[in-house]
This record gives C-alpha cells, structure tokens and sequence, in this order.
C-alpha cells in the first residue's frame, strides 16, 4: 500500500509536467512540403508548404508549439494567423540561407482603409487578443510592383516578441502593433515599408497605445515613399533604444497629439526630425508615478528640426546634436497653451542654424535650458536669436543658466530679443557667451572657455582641457549634483564619466 501510493503522489507530482511537455510540439514547413491535413508536419518527411495553412493546424490546446520555416523562399498567398503560445521562427532573415516569406503579386488588396483599422487579410501575418506570440529569424517581403498593407499585425495582444526579422517593401506599415502590452521589437531591419499614403502616412514601424514595452536595435531606413520613421502615440513604460533611423523627407519619430507618460528615446541614431507635439497641456505623468512624458536623452540627431514641440513634462538631456541641414531650430513650440516644464540639460549642441528654442503660436511657459555646450552656425539671412520669441505673452519663466554659446565667428549671434517685455520673462544668467550680441548682465563674455576637442563625440568632445579651463566651477548650484566648488558651465562636469553613443546597428 505505501508503495502504491508513492507512485500514485508521484504521478500526481509530474502530471503537469507531463501534459506541458506533450503539448510543446514543433512542425516544420519546407519547400517540398504539402498542405495536406492528413500530413502532421512534425517530420521533415510531414511538412507543410505555408505558413498560413501551418498557423491553422497548429492545435489551439494552450500548448508552447513552434513553428520552423525551413530555409528557403514561400510564396505566401493569404495571411497566417498564429494561435497563442505560438513560435514561429526561420533558419535566418538574410542570405540564401535565411527563411523568405514573399507576398504573392495577386493579393487582393482594398483601394483604401481607414488608416486606423489597416485590414488584417492584407498582411502576411495578423493576430487579436493573443499572447505568448513570437516570430523571428524571418524576411517579411513583397513585390515592389504589388506591395501589400503590411508584414505583421498585432492588436489587442501581450507579451509577443518579434525579432530578426527582415520587413521590406509594403505600402502602409512593415509591423503595426495596436492596444497591446509587453511587445519587444528587436534586432530588425525596416526597409521602404510605408510607400503610400492613406490620408496620412503610416510609418515604417507603428504602434499605438502600448504598454510595459521595448523597440531596440532595429534599423529603420526610408527611400521610397514619405512619412514616419517609427510612428507612435498614447504610450506608457515604452522605451526606445540603439535603433538606427535613416529617413529622407519625414520624421524620424513622431509620437503626437495623445497623452505619453514615461516614454524613453534614448541611445538613437536619427537623421530626422522626433515630432512630439501635444499643443495644449497634456495629462500629468507623476500622477501615474512617471517623472517625465517624455526622457529624451544619449541620442545622436542630425536634423535641424531636431524636436517639434510643445511636450509638458519633456526632458532633453545628454544628446549630442550636430545639425546637418539648414533651415530650422532645435527646439520648437508650435501652439497651444502648454505650462511644461520643458527641461533642456546638458547637450552638445553644434551648428544651430535659425535658433535654438523658437515659439510659434501659443503660450510656453516654464522652459529651462541649462548646463548645455551651444555652437552657432553662420546661418546668414536665416539667422534669429538664440531663443525666439516674437512676442511677450507667448512666453512665461524661462531661465536660461549654466551654459556655453559660442557663435560663428562670421556671425554674431543675438541672444535674445530687444523687447524688454520679452526680456522680463526670462532669466538669463551665469553663462559664457562668446562673439553674441544683446547679453544680459550678470553673465560672462569673450572668455577662452579652455574646452579640447577630440574624437569620440560627444565625449570626451568640447570636455574642459584642464582644471584651469575658465568653465570649471563657475556655474550656479540648481540642484544637480556636481563636482569642485561650484557646477561646472557647459554640458559635462570636469572629470565626469563620459558617454558614448554605441551598440547602433550596421547597415548590411
């Protein structure tokens, strides 16, 4: 009897171990498969042809199966819709060995959509109100003279991992993801996957209102079409890290117009502008325990146009902006009644074209720009003031401390305006401005600031050459931590641990 009932305790023990480890199945797809349902695709010798056809006999039993596409190119003819807990991975995204999946040219596609509700029979791969989902090791493609909607669809869903996965040539979006929670996009490549427009365009990558999420290591590239890098809005908890964003004549991001709360851009390398504009004051992050709406910060951005503003509760931080394109400002509030704050802090910033900061429309209040290393390009007729304000009621406490602005030496550059009403809304003190015209009082002038320039931008980049540098402990105390006497002037601490901007991925 004892002996019975061990193993009668230990059948109960392992039961559940049992059933998950009969139910965790993997079949197989190959190029001389058959999509037969007397086949089980669990043998090479029982595979199936498609994805889609594997995706509907895959048993729906809560089990943790896998598909395996096997090297080589499937001509996929309508979409696959993969069940919870579902894997679904290639032999790799690139080369003669990777595994292909390309749209068939006689798809069936709708004339128009609305840009919201993309249809899921118009992608290779769609899922709702699904989780435990994973793709990757995959190319997503299809015909330049027949591009689908989009490669994979993703609504209403979480946790679901989509990585190394090749998306090229569709018309709307390479991957949407909409109302979902606990998606990584990582480690892919986007390459002219939004090349129409319906009513507007719908980015390369997009998703909306997600949660608890990652986009990281992926390179997003744009020749052909217009529009969005990565499109967004209506975030909490997402951050966006070491993606590398080559967009010819659109944003680089835009997450706009919808409440964002503890939203990170960080790490990137862009080429064009991160639109993030909510014109009026958006909802309060900290009541939802997130400092900032958004934390921009260790960036690489090149464009003019760098952020489009307004954003309450923004932070600007660390990012070396080196503009390579005329005609615009870093920072720029267009409408609206917004109350921020907008904190800019610690920024190498070089080549600033028409300004720095420029109002629009609206009222901005509560911008702080401090501890920043500011070089001004000989912007010619173009050339405004530093902050641009062109009148007194769109501005209210803007304080302007701690930092380096030198201007071109073929043209000076003004640091404000010549209104006194303006100027009353704006304490600008405790920086070194060299060949500028119209500085306050209490600031320094035509001081050598003692600043190296060396490889490794930022850092050590435009660091202080010596402990006698003229920057070195001449800031004002706001808060932050520091070293020596007194902050530093410009955008690094003398001896501060420099940063560098790394792990961005190559083209291939």
């Amino acid at each position: 009897m004892r002996t019975n009932h061990f193993y009668q305790q230990l059948l109960v023990a392992l039961l559940p171990l049992i059933c998950v480890t009969a139910s965790a199945t993997k079949f197989h797809i190959m190029e001389g498969g058959v999509d037969d349902p007397k086949r089980d695709g669990r043998t090479w010798d029982t595979s199936w042809a498609s994805l889609a056809f594997a995706c509907e006999q895959v048993p729906d039993d809560g089990g943790a199966h896998t598909i395996v596409v096997r090297t080589g190119t499937y001509i996929a003819e309508r979409t696959a819709y993969p069940k919870s807990g579902t894997t679904i991975t290639g032999e790799g995204a690139w080369g003669k060995k990777g595994s292909h999946i390309i749209a068939s040219k006689d798809w069936k596609l709708s004339e128009t959509f609305k840009p919201e509700e993309p249809p899921a029979e118009e992608h290779l791969i769609s899922f709702t109100k699904k989780s435990n989902i994973t793709i990757k090791r995959l190319s997503l493609t299809s015909p330049k003279e027949h591009r689908i909607t989009g490669g994979i669809l993703c609504r209403h869903s979480k946790d679901v991992t989509i990585e190394d996965i090749v998306f090229k040539d569709f018309r709307w979006n390479g991957a949407m993801l909409y109302i979902s929670r606990g998606i990584e996009v990582a480690k892919c490549y986007f390459e002219n996957t939004s090349t129409d427009k319906m009513r507007h365009w719908g980015g390369l990558l997009r998703s909306r209102y997600l949660k608890d999420s990652e986009i990281h290591h992926n390179q997003i590239i744009q020749r052909v079409g217009g529009g969005y890098g990565y499109k967004a809005s209506g975030h909490e908890n997402v951050r966006i890290h070491h993606n590398h964003i080559d967009i010819r004549g659109g944003f680089g991001i835009e997450s706009a117009h919808e409440n964002e709360y503890g939203c990170e851009i960080d790490h990137n390398w862009i080429n064009s502008c991160i639109s993030i504009p909510k014109p009026n004051q958006a909802a309060d992050p900290n009541k939802r325990g997130f400092p900032c709406s958004f934390w921009i910060h260790h960036n690489y951005l090149s464009d003019s146009y760098t952020i489009e503003g307004p954003r309450n509760h923004l932070i600007f931080e660390h990012n070396h902006v080196n503009i390579s394109k005329t005609n615009g400002r870093v920072y720029t509030h267009h409408g609206g009644t917004n109350n921020g704050p907008v904190i800019i802090r610690n920024n190498v910033i070089e080549n600033v074209d028409r300004a720095l900061i420029w109002m629009n429309n609206g009222l901005a209040e509560n911008i702080h720009i401090y501890n920043n290393s500011i070089f001004c390009a000989d912007a010619g007729p173009r050339t405004g003031a530093l902050l641009g304000v062109p009148k007194a009621e769109r501005a209210n406490n803007w304080t302007f401390k701690n930092n380096i602005v030198v201007s071109a030496w073929t043209k000076p550059r003004r640091v404000g305006s010549n209104n006194p009403l303006i100027a009353a809304k704006m304490d600008i003190t405790n920086n070194l401005f060299i060949n500028c015209t119209g500085v306050p009082k209490s600031n320094f002038s035509e001081n050598d600031p003692g600043l190296t320039r060396k490889p490794g931008k930022p850092a050590p980049f435009w660091l202080p050459s010596s402990t006698d540098s003229f920057v070195v402990d001449r800031g004002t105390d706001l808060g932050r931590p520091f070293e020596g006497k007194a902050p530093d002037l410009g955008a690094f601490e003398f001896g501060a641990e420099p940063w560098q901007l790394k792990e961005i991925p190559k083209g291939r």
